[in-house]
């Protein structure tokens, strides 16, 4: 009664179809195909106060004025050549669903993206972040600079690999342990590296160092209103994008997109766009193909339409 309630016809059929015994086994193979169809056009967005029986991501198509990627394909071909990213908006962090969405960032890192070996996850904080495009290269470790995480003054790529080898060891001593901890597990990813991949915003700072860090500068907080997402990898654009759809799917199901206490969230998705230096499309996330979620039931995807 109140899904009847509250809910549009469309939403209440979708229901019925999705989770009701079918009567008559010779019909469900049509209204199969005819769901199938359907998903392949744009759906207007679910009302903010209409369906809360399942969780909801909008995609929001990407429009002239949204920040591009521009990557400098002969500089990261040989070092670390893949990258997708979008932006979140409308974000409503407390100080506790801001902590969970840290350890799931870590969570995420140790499995789908295989302790780094795979993929690297960055957030930042879109507000942060010079207005512009982006940029996507790659530079010798003396050349690179940057302000790193809980790091008070900017380090060279190469002082930076410095320091954490020697932190590393300190800490590997002082513990009585053969192994490293935090991020300095993930230095033998640089080793023997002739340059360091990095992402720099319009002013020229560099803001993210794969696999490494990210900026001090666009640190997340839970004051945060908007974040872009970066996934960067060495071995194919699809591990990016399957890395971005499990964290989107996980920052969804965490309820970082609303302050509502229904039990099902939402989030809103921007588009954004990788392109090279001439401005020729190399790809753009999320695409068609993109947060599928076939293994979740109650999560819907509307893609917005154009303007």
């Amino acid at each position: 009664m109140k899904l009847v309630d509250q809910c549009r016809t469309k939403q209440v059929l979708d229901y019925i179809r999705d989770h009701c015994p079918k009567l008559d086994q010779s019909q469900p193979a049509q209204g199969k195909g005819k769901g199938k169809k359907a998903k392949k056009q744009d759906e207007p967005p679910p009302d903010d106060n209409v369906c809360d029986l399942c969780h909801s991501m909008k995609i929001l198509h990407v429009e002239d004025d949204t920040l591009k990627v521009k990557i400098v394909e002969s500089e990261v071909s040989g070092v670390r050549p893949y990258i997708v990213c979008c932006i979140v908006n409308d974000l409503h962090f407390t100080e506790a669903s801001f902590k969970k969405f840290i350890q799931m960032q870590t969570k995420l890192h140790d499995t789908i993206c295989d302790k780094r070996n795979v993929a690297t996850i960055a957030t930042h904080d879109l507000n942060k972040i010079a207005p512009g495009d982006l940029l996507y290269t790659a530079k010798a470790p003396s050349a690179l600079s940057l302000t790193p995480l809980s790091r008070l003054k900017p380090y060279t790529g190469e002082q930076l690999f410095q320091q954490l080898t020697a932190e590393a060891d300190a800490l590997r001593k002082e513990k009585k342990r053969n192994v490293y901890s935090g991020i300095h597990k993930y230095l033998y990813l640089l080793e023997g590296k002739p340059k360091y991949p990095c992402l720099e915003d319009a002013s020229g700072r560099v803001i993210s160092f794969p696999p490494i860090t990210n900026s001090e500068v666009t640190k997340m907080s839970h004051e945060s209103k908007a974040m872009l997402v970066e996934v960067t990898a060495h071995g194919s654009l699809g591990a990016c994008r399957s890395v971005l759809n499990k964290f989107l799917q996980e920052a969804l199901l965490l309820g970082i997109g609303d302050s509502q206490e229904s039990g099902y969230h939402t989030l809103t998705v921007q588009q954004v766009k990788i392109v090279d230096l001439e401005g020729n499309l190399k790809s753009v996330y999320p695409s068609r193909t993109d947060c599928g979620f076939e293994d979740s039931t109650d999560v819907k995807v509307y893609r917005l339409p154009k303007k």
